[in-house]
């Protein structure tokens, strides 16, 4: 708890006695830099030094431009910019960044129509640069990006929209593999702008080049030819990249240590040849959608790498003695493992194989759905650092022959359990859960019908440090956040989700009450909340700064809009997602702001109420 800047000592109140570098350390504690906004109210030194330990910045909707430059010029050590949701005015803001003096070294700019490269090429400071699912992107956008910014350390330009999907291959006369007569570097990116690219950043750490179909495997031998430095690449969903591209790449990017594909063929019987790891530091594999021979696991054992993180979702060809046999080579190293949607996980192999995970952090088997709470409880047993689990749409729930009891209590780290959509998953489930997993901050529920009002209220109880919680499409949750006599009053809940849920305006009354410190609150599809709900939780829950209430038909925005701007109180809510896409003819982005500093009332396309 920090202390009092009121309270003295020997006459001097303590912000007096603390040096600013202390409190900095302090302040720098804190878990989210919402909770610095509080203490930058307490003083004006204490709104100083906040101020100058805030690094990013996200920039809702259509700021006006004033605003931004205060904004910039509050917070000195602003080096993340976040221009993702931003719907107009993308040259002002990148032009207000040149002039603001900053070093913003991580600009993204994703959601974009087009990627104003001329104006961007003046961050002289930038070092990451993330333009994913750019409405228009080609082969002059990234010369003109390579030129202007050869220190580039982080290029992120997956999945534009302008060819987004296979059939407009067809139009070249099918998926032929020959993309020399192809001429699309004007309306798309090709291995021609990603050869120029790779010429010029020769400081390259990490690329994301996923999404892009005119690209084979000529961009992988540029990008190994040229950037030495290189350590991760993503290159799914890339219709031209083959085996031999990737193997290519594992052989000569000596530095690489991540790689991610998916929906590739491998050729067995070139495989023990083409893929030779042995000069490899790859320590981060993902497969996605790929059939995967046991040998591509057989010649990673034999080079002797120590992966840190597996991926392979929905792959298929491997067997439980291929995968056992790399996990008893890399079981010791290994952080992370997804094998969401394998079809040879049972609860007795994965029985076998957690006793090889003894290090591992995280864990997803989602999509498994041959496994039941046995898995569970022996995964919290075999795994002592398991922090994050995802068993969402499995058979967590059904019977097993494994109790709590053998776990012990309290002996789990698990702070993040996914479980959507197991429809096994009851109230006994919960209790039991919540005998082993008592550090919880993170749960997701959503479609786990077999659950009561009651059992999830209890189960919320027990976890006084929850911070997260997700019951999308559960039904009758209305009475969760009653407060009977010896339970808990207060809940930590900073984001709630409950879509289409039956959460009413009682409801709504009690989540204000028992959930004051709620941050983001989603009741989309909500159709018995009211204006009136909404309305007591703004006012209740003080730090709230987003709330969707997109399909909540009973709620006049209007109504609440008006009250907010008349009203005489200070709101926080920055963020507000209406029943429907409009804006109210008073608002007004190019005019003075409103006085409750809403950021953002609506997304995507809308238009004023006339």
């Amino acid at each position: 708890m920090l202390l009092c800047p009121t309270a003295s000592i020997m006459g001097r109140n303590y912000a007096d006695v603390l040096p600013d570098e202390c409190w900095r350390l302090i302040f720098s504690r804190l878990d989210h830099h919402q909770q610095l906004e509080t203490l930058s109210t307490v003083c004006k030194r204490f709104l100083s030094i906040s101020n100058q330990l805030r690094y990013s910045f996200k920039v809702l909707s259509d700021p006006a431009p004033y605003a931004l430059s205060q904004i910039f010029k509050r917070f000195p050590c602003l080096n993340k910019i976040d221009a993702s949701e931003l719907n107009r005015g993308l040259d002002a803001l990148i032009q207000q960044i040149s002039q603001s003096g900053l070093n913003i070294e991580s600009l993204n700019l994703s959601n974009q129509v087009k990627v104003p490269v001329f104006s961007v090429s003046k961050l002289l400071s930038l070092k990451t640069l993330i333009c994913s699912r750019i409405g228009l992107l080609n082969d002059e956008d990234l010369i003109v990006i390579a030129g202007s910014l050869p220190w580039l350390e982080e290029l992120d330009i997956s999945y534009p929209e302008g060819i987004d999907s296979h059939h407009q291959l067809y139009f070249l006369g099918g998926l032929s593999k020959d993309l020399t007569s192809f001429s699309y570097s004007s309306t798309a990116v090709t291995d021609a702008g990603v050869e120029a690219l790779s010429s010029k950043l020769k400081n390259l750490l990490k690329i994301n080049l996923s999404g892009n179909h005119f690209i084979s495997d000529r961009s992988l031998t540029a990008l190994s030819s040229n950037c030495f430095l290189l350590r991760e690449i993503m290159v799914r969903s890339c219709s031209f990249i083959t085996q031999f591209g990737i193997s290519y790449m594992i052989q000569h990017s000596h530095n690489l240590t991540s790689l991610s594909v998916d929906t590739i063929e491998l050729c067995n019987s070139s495989l023990p040849s083409s893929f030779d790891f042995q000069r490899s530091s790859l320590c981060a594999i993902e497969f996605f959608y790929m059939g995967i021979p046991d040998d591509l696991f057989h010649s990673i054992v034999e080079a002797g790498i120590q992966l840190k993180k597996l991926t392979l979702s929905y792959c298929e060809k491997f067997t439980f003695s291929g995968i056992k046999v790399l996990l008893s080579t890399s079981g010791q190293s290994l952080e992370y493992i997804d094998l969401e949607g394998s079809k040879i996980l049972t609860d007795e192999s994965m029985k076998e194989l957690s006793q090889l995970l003894s290090n591992v952090t995280t864990i997803k088997i989602r999509g498994c759905s041959s496994l039941t709470t046995s898995t569970f409880f022996m995964l919290a047993k075999n795994c002592p650092l398991l922090q994050e689990l995802d068993m969402s749409s499995t058979n967590l729930g059904k019977e097993e022959n494994f109790h709590a009891g053998d776990v012990g209590m309290n002996s789990t780290r698990i702070h993040s359990l996914k479980m959507s959509r197991n429809n096994f998953v009851n109230d006994d489930t919960l209790k039991r859960i919540g005998l082993v997993c008592r550090k919880l901050q993170l749960v997701e529920m959503s479609c786990c019908n077999g659950v009561t009002s009651r059992g999830i209220r209890e189960f919320l109880n027990r976890f006084p440090r929850m911070r997260h919680f997700e019951v999308n499409q559960c039904g009758e949750i209305e009475n969760v956040f009653d407060a009977t006599k010896g339970e808990v009053v207060g809940l930590n809940l900073e984001v709630l989700r409950a879509k289409r849920s039956h959460i009413n305006d009682e409801a709504l009354s009690r989540i204000g009450k028992r959930c004051t410190r709620l941050v983001n609150l989603d009741l989309e599809g909500c159709m018995k909340v009211t204006t009136k709900g909404v309305k007591e939780v703004v006012v209740n829950c003080r730090e709230l700064r987003e709330m969707n209430l997109r399909g909540c038909s009973n709620v006049n925005i209007v109504d609440i809009y008006d009250w907010m701007v008349l009203s005489n109180r200070s709101f926080s809510l920055r963020k507000l997602v209406p029943p429907h896409c409009f804006l109210p003819k008073e608002y007004d982005k190019n005019k003075e702001p409103v006085p409750w500093n809403l950021q953002s009332l609506s997304i995507g396309s809308c238009h004023k109420i006339v």
